[in-house]
Order: structure tokens, then C-alpha cells, then sequence
């Protein structure tokens, strides 16, 4: 398991991945907590916090007489559902207004609770997003993902954490779009590279209020660039 995260991250996720395949099906009670601990080789604790996480997130309840059991649609399974492709922008934008929702707060959290481990995981990325994008001339989409997921991780807060992993399939859909025309120029490459680069800088230097802002800037020009994207888009397929 990773010392960069919780152990009560780690195991909310494997957790949901096991739901997800079908492991414990929906309706299913899951093992106790003294099972889970046995299964996972920890404490209690963790256990305890990693089921309030995925409770938090509607995923698993509790019922009378105790128990945690599947819900019988998980969060992320709803999510799946939702159709982003190259012919519906509409959701893109949708996923736009929650990024500004959600990521802004995470930088500023984030600028106050990093630990130094992932300040060091948020450069480490940085520096492969400059290697694929800026240097290779690639999209850099899975850095980018990766990215923006280490801030949240470094949050703490675990119901951000859990959002940001519902969120990931859709990201990568929307990212798949989105970068795309970035492979063509080296300016915009290295601007979108900038951006990152400035909120890290914010967050080093803990400074919430600029990490907020920087991360709001990165993401209000990431729109624009969809606006454009879009507006190319409606007049090849007229």
C-alpha cells in the first residue's frame, strides 16, 4: 500500500472497485468490520473511516440491526452512465462547472494541508506532464489526471477524495476531447503546463488564496479553449 495516502483512502477505493465488479453485488451485506480488518491487515479504525466514506457517498448503508449493505446503484455507476463523446459537449461543460466547484477548494485545502510526500508526488507529476507535453509534443492526459488528483488527495477531506475518484472515467472522456488540439501548437502545450506549474508553486509555498486562484484561472482558460473547441465543432458537423 502507499504511505501517500491514508490507508483509509486505500481501502475506500478497493472497496469500491470490489463492488464494482460485482464482488458484493448490490443488496449485499458487506463483511464486518472486524472481517474487513482481517481481510485488509489493519485496525479497525481505518475500516471505520473508509466505510464512512462510502457510506458519505451513497455507495453503502446501514440498516437496522446493524451492517454496512451495497446500495443498488453505486455513485460511480451512475456516473458511467452519463455519455461523454465527441457529439455532446453539453455534458463536457456540465463536468466544467463541477471541476470549478470542486478543484478550486482542493488547491486552497490543499496549500494548507499537503504534507511534504505529496507536495514531492505533485512536482514528480508536474515534471512528466512537461516531459510528455511540452518536450514530446503528447497530450499528457494521464499526467494531467493524475495531477489534478494528487491536489485533491492532498485535501484530506475524504468525501472530496471519493468525488474525484467517481469523477475519473469522465474526466478522462472529457480529456480525451479537450487535449487533443493542444498536440498541435507548442505554446499552448507549454501555457497549459504554466498553469500547472503556478499552482504548485502556490501550494509549496502555502499560500491558499493564490492556489485557489491560480486553479480557477487553469480551469476558466481550459473553458475557453472548449468554447472555441465547440464553436469549431458545430461548424464542421452543420
Amino acid at each position: 500500500m502507499s504511505k501517500k495516502e491514508k490507508i483509509s483512502q486505500i481501502i475506500s477505493r478497493e472497496l469500491l472497485q470490489l463492488i464494482e465488479e460485482g464482488k458484493y453485488p448490490p443488496g449485499t451485506k458487506l463483511p464486518t468490520e472486524m472481517e474487513l480488518a482481517a481481510q485488509f491487515g489493519v485496525s479497525r479504525v481505518p475500516i471505520r473511516e473508509a466505510l464512512s466514506v462510502l457510506r458519505a457517498s451513497g455507495v453503502i448503508s446501514s440498516k437496522q440491526g446493524g451492517g454496512s449493505y451495497v446500495e443498488e446503484a453505486t455513485s460511480k455507476a451512475l456516473l458511467q452512465g452519463i455519455k461523454i463523446e465527441s457529439e455532446d459537449m453539453e455534458n463536457i461543460k456540465f463536468l466544467f462547472e463541477m471541476r470549478k466547484a470542486l478543484e478550486p477548494e482542493s488547491a486552497f485545502l490543499a496549500a494548507i494541508r499537503r504534507t511534504p510526500e505529496q507536495l514531492e508526488r505533485m512536482k514528480e507529476i508536474l515534471h512528466r506532464l512537461e516531459k510528455e507535453s511540452v518536450a514530446e509534443g503528447k497530450s499528457g492526459m494521464q499526467a494531467d489526471i493524475e495531477f489534478h488528483r494528487s491536489i485533491v488527495m492532498a485535501t484530506h477531506n475524504p468525501i472530496m477524495i471519493q468525488t474525484i475518484e467517481n469523477l475519473s472515467i469522465l474526466y478522462e472522456k472529457a480529456l480525451k476531447i479537450t487535449l487533443q488540439p493542444n498536440t498541435e501548437l507548442e505554446h499552448k502545450r507549454r501555457s497549459v503546463y504554466r498553469e500547472h506549474q503556478r499552482i504548485v508553486e502556490a501550494i509549496e509555498l502555502e499560500e491558499p488564496e493564490l492556489a485557489r486562484v491560480q486553479c480557477l484561472i487553469h480551469l476558466r482558460n481550459a473553458e475557453k479553449k472548449l468554447g472555441l473547441f465547440i464553436k469549431n465543432f458545430v461548424v464542421e458537423t452543420d
